[in-house]
């Protein structure tokens, strides 16, 4: 059964069709690429994937269960499931290593709560785990804005791995890193779906790169897929 999955996804912005008919299926412990150049609908299949942007038409599947017309409190469950890296990484700067990872796993705390440090023991062991999962041991109590960009999105992933995330999605995740760093994030994002069978789905423009890591390399232009490559 895939971890996420999605059917005729489509979706328009005026006379523009940013999806058309899309559908994928990335199943747990598999790394799939998704290329294209900007403006080829990748972005809007992430939006409409994590339900940032609602589809004009199709489904979504998430965890053998439909993640499509969920709202509230259910939908914020199933969110969960999803631990989404963006490119520039997201993280609140004035705050820690830990504590930013703390407030991925504590989804819906009230920031307040996150700065006064108001969280139990398991919470914080689980997020230090994450820490050291990444190699970020010694950056604990770092904060993020004195991190550099590789460790910034370190931080970000041991966000998506502490909040029990059965999927990673990744939105370019690499495109602001130098090369070097660059290898060693899709080489973490690829260990992890070995060493905790975790599913990443990813956004790429380096074909190069698709093909060292990924398991599947699929392929948008105009907002469909075109075609993969193994």
């Amino acid at each position: 059964m895939p971890v996420l999955a999605a059917e005729g996804l489509a979706k328009s912005y005026g006379t523009r069709h940013a999806l058309v008919d899309a559908s994928i299926e990335v199943n747990s412990g598999e790394f799939v690429a998704v290329l294209g150049a900007s403006g080829s609908g990748k972005t809007t299949l992430f939006r409409c994937l994590t339900r940032l942007a609602e589809p004009d038409a199709g489904s979504v599947t998430l965890c053998g269960q439909s993640f499509t017309g969920l709202q509230g409190r259910p939908l914020a469950d199933a969110r969960r499931q999803i631990g989404v890296v963006f490119q520039q990484f997201n993280l609140v700067r004035r705050l820690s290593a830990i504590d930013n990872v703390l407030a991925g796993r504590l989804a819906g705390v009230p920031l307040w709560r996150v700065m006064s440090r108001q969280f139990d023991h398991d919470d914080e062991r689980i997020a230090v785990e994450a820490l050291v999962a990444v190699g970020l041991a010694d950056h604990i109590d770092q904060r993020a804005d004195t991190l550099s960009g590789g460790q910034q999105q370190r931080v970000a992933i041991a966000r998506a791995i502490a909040q029990n995330s059965r999927i990673i999605l990744a939105d370019e995740p690499v495109a602001s890193l130098d090369p070097e760093t660059a290898e060693q994030i899709l080489a973490l994002l690829h260990g992890l779906t070995r060493s905790r069978g975790m599913a990443v789905l990813t956004t790429l423009h380096q074909p190069h790169l698709a093909e060292k890591f990924s398991d599947r390399a699929l392929h948008m232009e105009a907002g469909r897929f075109v075609g993969n490559r193994h």
